[in-house]
């Protein structure tokens, strides 16, 4: 759609009706704020409870206390498709929800999975008739497709065989796909893998690598810290405008600050990770400013040691590093303001390189997000001299 998808940017965290946090929103949004969430998603009802919201004052509480604390809110309801008529008033009730303070929800998130519609093609058909009923009357407020995981469809073909991806693009503004790596592979390299295949598919069946992605991970509770490491790796590698964990009451504390290690991108062109020959990324006032955090390139196999060369743009001391499949290798030299270094080379360690798989090489800016860049990237095996 290309709207606003700021609510859907950086770090988040869940809330369904079945959470504790709802004993006390005020203090569960005051220790979000604390653990860095940006955005809080909370549901408010689905297909099969009596009323638009399970806890309507509680839900309120949450809303202000979000905007006190300075977090978005996003309201999310999981429809049935057996009632869109239901299913289309109860989500226009969390959308025009008010509080009496006047706040309301910044965005909204529709839940697409349930089979209660036991036939896939009608299911897609009411889903596509919903979602066309919900922008037309929304506007551009930000709506946000909250799906069942791509990899997940894909090795299941009879639950949403030919599910509707790109009539989905048509109507919301980013993809929330459900990216529950801890029910399907283990390790760091497992949840990175797992969390990578659902971003590509995505791109795949929608037909570009233009398409604004939030990835939920998970679930919390069943996720090793490095599990969650590997998770945030791929989120990073693929430039997602952000990421985040269900539920907010399952994630431990050991995982929050590599949680907060997810950027608040913006949607990026070119899309992440690019190859050596890709255009200059960065913040570069003039040129690209949609990689303001970091940028990550994708190269073949190496073995033993490599030379990298690059240019970088306005890069100043202790202000950009860079890194191998997530080894430090060096902080880049400082070069002249606003300009340009001109080529530069740095040594890769055999340790840091896959000798048989790709490599990411990432370029990550301190400090928010300064002005700087690179470009001209090349490698080449390693010359004694």
């Amino acid at each position: 759609m290309g709207g606003d998808i700021s609510s859907f940017q950086g770090m988040g965290t869940w809330v369904d009706i079945y959470d504790s946090s709802w004993s006390r929103p005020r203090d569960a949004v005051h220790t979000m704020a604390a653990r860095g969430v940006r955005t809080l998603y909370l549901e408010t009802s689905n297909f099969s409870r009596p009323s638009p919201f399970v806890y309507k004052e509680r839900t309120a509480r949450f809303i202000d206390a979000a905007h006190d604390e300075g977090l978005r809110i996003v309201a999310w309801y999981l429809p049935g498709f057996a009632d869109i008529g239901l299913d289309f008033r109860r989500s226009m009730a969390a959308i025009r929800f008010r509080t009496d303070a006047g706040e309301g929800f910044d965005a909204f998130g529709l839940d697409i999975e349930s089979p209660e519609v036991g036939d896939a093609g009608l299911r897609s058909r009411r889903l596509i008739d919903l979602s066309q009923r919900l922008r037309d009357a929304v506007g551009d407020y930000p709506l946000g497709a909250i799906i069942a995981s791509p990899r997940a469809m894909e090795r299941n073909p009879t639950y949403w065989p030919h599910f509707p991806y790109r009539y989905v693009a048509a109507f919301f503004d980013v993809f929330l796909p459900m990216t529950y790596y801890s029910w399907r592979v283990a390790g760091l390299e497992g949840a990175r893998w797992y969390t990578t295949k659902n971003i590509v598919i995505i791109r795949r069946e929608v037909g570009t690598d233009q398409v604004p992605i939030h990835v939920i991970g998970g679930i919390a509770d069943e996720s090793t810290a490095r599990e969650t490491r590997g998770f945030v790796r791929a989120v990073r590698e693929h430039g997602i405008v952000g990421g985040s964990f269900y539920s907010f009451p399952g994630t431990a504390s050991s995982e929050w600050p590599i949680l907060r290690e997810i950027r608040a991108n913006p949607m990026q062109t070119p899309a992440l990770p690019a190859p050596l020959s890709a255009p200059p990324m960065g913040n570069i006032p003039g040129s690209d400013t949609t990689h303001p955090f970091e940028v990550a390139y994708a190269t073949g196999g190496k073995d033993g040691r490599w030379d990298l060369s690059f240019d970088a743009f306005d890069v100043q001391a202790r202000e950009v590093r860079l890194l191998v499949n997530w080894e430090f290798v060096e902080t880049i030299q400082a070069g002249p303001n606003g300009g340009w270094t001109g080529a530069r080379t740095v040594t890769l360690p055999a340790s840091a390189l896959r000798g048989e798989e790709t490599n990411v090489i990432v370029f990550e800016a301190r400090g928010g997000s300064p002005e700087w860049g690179v470009r001209s990237l090349s490698i080449a095996p390693h010359r004694l001299t």
